[in-house]
């Protein structure tokens, strides 16, 4: 019967194989149809494969229908281990990642992973693949040992977290993969120091809006409606408006508030000396769950009629995601008391329950009634030019899971 001790120098023991397949993972893009990509079918045929060799007793692929891929299918790969229980503990990553963005901004090429003292460089290094190499490595390490479950065992990783997850985590669920008394664990928040397990996650509301106005030559201003003024002086009084009226303080989240962000804005005229007709910008909204979505909808479609009779302007509001946030996850459940002292015993810190205003696979579980909890250690660096993962991040967080799996699926079993 092995110890704990002896686990997690096997996990250790394991340090240039998890550089060498997460380096191969960057090398195969994975980003969605939303932003010019082809999904995440090359991605799920590398990850397949290192399954299909792996101790897991299935491994099934679950594909979602979309017509703007290749194949039009969104791969999900489950892969489960049996134990003598109908309950599975699960570790949940998610294989697509965002678009490299403005590509003179990195380095070296974000596909062409590179190793620079102690940290792996490209793509999606630290969001998600950290995540996917450590669970793993983490669970093929313990089913390695021999020792008999308890619960069963399963990693899942899916597709589309970064544009919805209508084709991933959504999808999975729907197709009841998941059951009532699964422990659930997403890797894909955290720290430096390990020390925050996301339990909560704020409201998410991204809405875009469309000021019509009069378009006319800049010297006759008072013939024309000028859009980009009404829309600016629309954005003011909304953020103003919003913070005031939903304003209450919440210490579980950082920031401790709920959030009213202009973000993006398209153009308007092409020329200096044109009153533009037409301003289309958007807002990304994280609202703290105590308040009600619809309140804040209908707030701001009372604004814009309001802007509209004192304006003349036309203006359209229309919803590109809206996720309501469930239930907090329980701060004292199994899940989170393993996790809790998983990371005391490898990290020597004491993580504590936070809320986020960032959205994640695991209030997907929250709505469906399941806890879920969401640890890691990073730097931080997601959708950031550049991204890495420390390497040494990538190795703990691996013991860690390894001692949370061996806690909740062996029970007395194990040597601790």
């Amino acid at each position: 019967m092995p110890s704990l001790e002896q686990l997690l120098a096997q996990v250790g023991s394991h340090r240039e194989e998890m550089v060498e397949a997460l380096s191969e993972l960057i090398r195969i893009p994975a980003i969605g149809p939303e932003s010019g990509g082809s999904g995440e079918l090359e991605r799920s045929r590398y990850l397949r494969d290192i399954l299909d060799h792996s101790k897991f007793d299935d491994v099934e692929m679950y594909d979602a229908l979309d017509e703007r891929v290749r194949l039009r299918l969104r791969p999900n790969i489950i892969a489960r281990r049996r134990g003598k229980a109908d309950q599975t503990v699960w570790i949940v990553a998610h294989m697509d990642t965002v678009p490299p963005g403005d590509l003179s901004a990195w380095s070296t090429p974000p596909f062409s992973p590179r190793l620079v003292d102690g940290k792996l460089y490209g793509l999606g290094a630290e969001d998600n693949g950290q995540a996917i190499i450590s669970g793993l490595f983490a669970a093929e390490t313990l089913m390695s040992t021999g020792v008999e479950l308890e619960r069963g065992l399963g990693i899942a990783l899916v597709a589309d977290e970064e544009a919805g997850n209508e084709k991933g985590i959504r999808f999975l669920l729907q197709e009841g993969v998941f059951k009532p008394g699964d422990i659930i664990f997403v890797p894909d928040h955290g720290t430096p120091r390990g020390d925050e397990v996301e339990i909560a996650e704020k409201h998410i509301l991204w809405l875009k809006f469309t000021v019509t106005g009069r378009q006319v030559h800049a010297s006759r201003p008072d013939l024309g409606i000028n859009a980009m003024r009404v829309g600016s002086e629309l954005i003011v009084f909304l953020q103003e408006f919003l913070q005031r009226k939903y304003g209450e303080r919440d210490p579980l989240f950082t920031p401790d508030r709920s959030t009213f962000e202009p973000t993006k804005r398209l153009q308007t005229v092409g020329n200096v000396n044109t009153i533009p007709g037409e301003d289309v910008f958007y807002f990304d909204c994280r609202v703290l769950p105590r308040y009600d979505l619809d309140a804040v909808q209908s707030d701001i479609t009372a604004i814009t009629d309001i802007f509209e009779q004192k304006t003349g302007a036309r203006i359209r509001v229309e919803p590109v995601q809206l996720t309501r946030s469930g239930r907090p996850s329980d701060p004292e459940g199994e899940g989170m008391r393993a996790l809790r002292w998983a990371v005391q015993r490898v990290l020597g810190v004491e993580p504590r329950p936070v809320g986020i205003g960032g959205g994640t696979c695991a209030n997907f579980f929250r709505l469906a009634g399941m806890d879920a909890y969401v640890w890691q250690t990073i730097e931080e660096l997601a959708h950031q030019p550049n991204e890495y993962c420390v390497i040494d991040n990538l190795v703990n967080d691996a013991k860690v899971y390894a001692t949370v799996l061996a806690a909740l699926c062996c029970g007395s079993q194990f040597k601790a």
